[in-house]
């Protein structure tokens, strides 16, 4: 006869099996988890070691690549010596770029023997965002508009004739010593073998008009900058609208050690053109000053546009419009930026190629052909 008793004990054995069941079970089961864990474990703690023995290989590989790139931005301007003997530089830079990396480029140009004639700093009154700016830019152009984007029309369309103007009469006299100099190679007579009929006329030298006046290779400038003397315009030497660009504060001056002090554009300037502000953006004025110097001609012209944005990877929006644009990449060098030694190299090998009229595109980044232009003799 089954009693209560009886009961008790077969429950007690039930839930006493079950419990001794579930200790086993979970014990076992531990054991597989933390056997399978600690093997993940060792595996990941050696691939960490792996890694950090990686990174320590290229920390060490990135410190020598520092190193070299921190001696070679302070001693590499040496290689340049005599490049750019006497060749007048004028470097034109938006305020807002990198300072560092325009000085790095000016000490480069120097270091090449380059007349650096100062640093011209566009300040952001050329945005004209101010009345007072706006006011102050038509007294200086002497114009009654008061339309922000014809004043700033005009000043590119002025300052970019002062320089154009300066660069196309070193091409000229480039252009009649050539030519002379083809004429001696050829046997024409000259000094006292020189000898006229009596009675002919005199015939003028190829390359001189019959006025004497030289003509311009790159094509005719401007009518409003044609000949100083006759119509009374400024002498490209005295550039009267950059003086007063800075007195008014639209254009900064800045005299580099061992340079001029005086604000000057002689004949045959070569321009170094520095964009990439990220307070006065390129296409409000580097982008359509150069479009106003490489107006009307299909050679190239004397400037070199390049970006100073500090550490980074970008250029800037000029050199990129540039190289994107077949017409003008065909007449303007362009480096991509000026954060490095590499950079202020070549800068200067591309302003030495202008004397032949030779244009590249430097750097690493989009549309550059090579990262230096090909050395030549200096």
């Amino acid at each position: 006869m089954i009693n209560l008793r009886y009961h008790i004990v077969s429950l007690t054995a039930v839930f006493l099996a079950i419990g001794i069941g579930l200790t086993l079970g979970s014990t076992f089961l531990d054991r597989a988890t933390v056997e399978n864990l600690n093997g993940q474990l060792e595996n990941l703690e050696t691939r960490l070691g792996d890694r950090d023995e990686q990174i320590e290989l290229l920390e060490d590989e990135l410190a020598e690549a520092e190193a070299l790139q921190s001696a070679l931005d302070e001693q590499g301007a040496g290689l340049l010596a005599g490049r750019l003997d006497a060749v007048p530089v004028v470097v034109m830079a938006s305020a807002g770029v990198d300072d560092a990396d325009v000085d790095g480029a000016v000490e480069s140009l120097q270091a090449a023997g380059a007349d650096v004639l100062g640093e011209w700093w566009l300040t952001e009154r050329l945005l004209l965002a101010e009345e007072a700016d706006i006011d102050d830019l038509a007294a200086v152009l002497e114009e009654p508009s008061g339309d922000p984007a014809r004043l700033r029309r005009l000043v590119i369309d002025r300052l970019g004739r002062e320089v154009q103007t300066s660069q196309r009469r070193d091409a000229a006299v480039d252009a009649v010593a050539e030519e002379a100099d083809d004429g001696d190679a050829t046997g024409t007579p000259d000094g006292d073998d020189a000898v006229a009929e009596e009675g002919d006329a005199e015939t003028p030298s190829e390359g001189v008009d019959v006025d004497g006046t030289v003509p311009d290779p790159l094509g005719d400038p401007d009518d409003d900058a044609g000949d100083d003397e006759a119509d009374g315009t400024e002498d490209p030497t005295d550039p009267l609208l950059a003086q007063a660009l800075v007195d008014a504060g639209f254009l900064v001056f800045e005299p580099v050690s061992e340079g001029q002090d005086e604000l000057t554009l002689p004949d045959g300037v070569r321009v170094v053109l520095v964009g990439g502000s990220p307070t006065l953006p390129d296409d409000v004025f580097v982008q359509p000053f150069v479009d106003r110097l490489t107006e009307g001609v299909d050679v190239p012209i004397r400037t070199v546009v390049t970006s100073a944005l500090g550490d980074g990877d970008a250029v800037s929006e000029a050199v990129a419009a540039i190289r994107s644009d077949d017409e003008l990449r065909a007449v303007v060098s362009t480096v991509d930026r000026l954060d490095h030694f590499q950079g202020w190299m070549a800068t200067v090998l591309a302003v030495e190629d202008l004397a032949s009229s030779t244009v590249g595109h430097y750097g690493l980044g989009e549309g550059a052909a090579a990262l230096l232009p090909p050395l030549q003799d200096p």
